[in-house]
């Protein structure tokens, strides 16, 4: 509440008074969070769509500068702590905010699969697999309150390293010839 209330300029109460319930607030704030994630727009990367090296390593670098500041960490946390108190609040966080970003990784995958760059039985899983490889050492241990921000360099290093082992599981040729 105090950030939403420093943003927007007004007091804590202004905030509250806007907004017709805390329900409404939190999927306001997820919505506002989760606009962030410029994922969403890499199904009109042309260049992208060309090079799923590429696609990846720009989706990879988009998720881990995401996840970067404090302030999104802290959002991740208070989702987990307060999701047994209010139950729908982990379901709107991945509903209005995180199945969006999946969404449009998944479509980029389902379309490189299509052109036959890569080969993926389940786009849904493979997204899931990649998000992980680059989440994993970047924000969850942050979430439980081990470390701090991760450098651009070992951001960069993260999604490179995900990129690669993506690839050599998913690619086209790598897997026609495990066939």
């Amino acid at each position: 509440m105090d950030l939403v209330a420093q943003e927007s300029g007004a007091a804590r109460r202004t905030v509250y008074n806007q907004f017709e319930s805390k329900e409404v607030l939190f999927n306001a704030a997820v919505e506002r969070v989760w606009r962030d994630m410029p994922v969403v727009s890499i199904m009109s990367d042309e260049a992208a769509l060309e090079d799923p090296a590429l696609g990846l390593r720009k989706v990879g670098l988009l998720i881990a500068d995401f996840w970067t500041p404090d302030q999104a960490v802290a959002f991740v946390r208070m989702v987990i702590s307060e999701s047994n108190r209010f139950p729908d609040l982990a379901e709107n966080f991945v509903r209005l905010g995180k199945m969006p970003a999946l969404r449009a990784l998944i479509d980029y995958i389902s379309a490189m699969n299509g052109q036959g760059i890569i080969n993926v039985q389940d786009p849904d899983l493979a997204a899931r697999q990649f998000v992980g490889l680059v989440n994993e050492p970047l924000l969850w241990y942050r979430v439980i309150g081990v470390g701090g921000a991760p450098s651009k360099d070992r951001r960069q290093q993260v999604v490179e390293e995900a990129v690669a082992t993506f690839l050599a599981r998913y690619s086209a040729k790598g897997t026609a010839a495990a066939s």
